[in-house]
């Protein structure tokens, strides 16, 4: 796509080296909006959970500002960086964000907005009071539901059918800042994790480089999350990957091991007294008939059919 002419607006960019980061940073530029800098973790570490890669970064940065913010200046082989050096954007890993020379360093690009997809570190109110129009992040759902760190997860694991993507204003408190913006997106069957991530990431993009724009243009005008209708959850321990089949509906349980469960990270379900580890679904069927089977009938070629609440499920197993 084409650069759209440069519409003045100065943006400072906080992400990561993930396939949530990359599409914002580039639909911020694509929309004529000037990035004067793009800020990383230093420690590069991938956050606990699943689908997020670590940021593998120079070990000799060519400047160093007594150990806040080193600059990169030598080519990585990592997408997000890749693409910010490629439109002249400087990129600085942070270790302490509350370091004065951190404020510092930022507050002199004078940006007029900081915009945030996918960051690992809280960011303090020093720096999202920098900007004259204020922080927004772009987060995987319709806030105020399924805040916290890894939502489209919680989404799979839930059943639902319908996620979306929030464009709001960061606080000190988790999101939770009043919303500028928000558009659903119909959770697809079967789909994996990565995919729907990467389309919550393709339309959280373009969503927040229109709201950008309107802000900017005096049409933007934020709601207060209703705090009654809101939802939190942590990253997801191990619980969260053993189901019980017979509680669970057979197209629940198919689209949440085809979401989230790899040889890797197997799903552990549960039938009566038997498990197995489920690594991928294969297909399912209502059919009260199967009810008749025993709770696990394994082939020997590393399938295995599940009788659920009202069916049945084939799953590849380990």
């Amino acid at each position: 796509m084409p650069e759209a002419s440069s519409s003045g607006t100065r943006a400072l960019f906080m992400g990561m080296e993930c396939d949530f980061s990359l599409p914002v940073l580039e639909a911020l530029i694509q929309h004529g909006i000037e990035v004067c800098a793009v800020v990383i973790p230093a420690d590069g570490g991938s956050l606990p959970g699943i689908h997020v890669a670590p940021a593998i970064l120079p070990k000799t940065p060519a400047r160093q500002l007594r150990g806040a913010l080193p600059m990169l200046s030598t080519t990585p082989t990592l997408s997000l960086v890749q693409q910010a050096w490629a439109h002249s954007i400087p990129v600085w890993q942070v270790r302490k964000l509350n370091d004065p020379e951190t404020l510092a360093t930022l507050s002199a690009y004078q940006a007029d907005i900081l915009c945030v997809a996918c960051f690992s570190k809280i960011i303090p109110s020093s720096i999202l009071n920098l900007p004259r129009l204020g922080s927004l992040n772009v987060h995987p759902s319709l806030l105020p539901a399924n805040r916290g760190p890894l939502p489209i997860f919680w989404t799979l694991l839930a059943g639902e059918e319908q996620t979306g993507v929030t464009i709001h204003q960061l606080t000190d408190k988790l999101d939770s800042g009043p919303i500028l913006a928000q558009e659903a997106i119909a959770v697809p069957e079967g789909i994996r994790y990565e995919e729907l991530e990467a389309l919550c990431a393709r339309r959280g993009a373009q969503l927040l480089a229109q709201t950008v724009q309107d802000l900017v243009a005096g049409h933007s005008h934020a709601q207060p999350q209703d705090e009654a209708m809101s939802s939190y959850h942590p990253y997801p321990g191990d619980n969260e990957y053993v189901v019980n089949a017979h509680e669970w509906g057979a197209r629940h349980l198919y689209n949440f091991i085809r979401g989230v469960a790899s040889v890797e990270r197997p799903v552990e379900v549960l039938c009566q007294d038997r498990y197995l580890l489920a690594s991928d679904a294969i297909s399912y069927s209502f059919h009260a008939e199967m009810k008749i089977m025993d709770a696990i009938q394994q082939d020997g070629h590393g399938e295995a059919t599940i009788v659920c609440r009202d069916g049945h499920l084939r799953v590849y197993c380990i």
